[in-house]
């Protein structure tokens, strides 16, 4: 009776042996075709965004002259040096909270 439970015993380990081995295989299968999909995504989207991102900092870049001389022109104006500035950041600043004052809303 011993050997046939130990039998028994013997055939359930490697049966569950046998389902972790191909539990393991399936595993490296899933992992390996998702790292393929990244990288192919990746690489598919690595040239619009590398051109977005140019295009923002040019936005930004030429946003930020604009103001720097928007707050020059408001600086010859006011009689303390540096009121244009403070101004136009607070301007600027409002701007800004009512922006994601608004995004909070919706």
């Amino acid at each position: 009776m011993k050997t046939g439970f130990f039998d028994s015993v013997m055939a359930f380990i490697e049966g569950v042996k046998s389902v972790i081995d191909v539990s393991g295989a399936v595993q490296d299968t899933i992992s390996g075709a998702l790292s393929n999909g990244i990288e192919r995504a990746f690489k598919r989207i690595r040239k619009p965004l590398e051109q977005s991102l140019m295009k923002i900092s040019f936005i930004f870049v030429s946003l930020f002259f604009i103001v720097w001389g928007a707050a020059l022109f408001i600086d010859d104006f006011m009689p303390y040096r540096g009121l244009g500035f403070a101004i136009v950041g607070a301007f600027f600043g409002m701007m800004v909270l009512l922006f994601f004052q608004e995004r909070e809303t919706e």
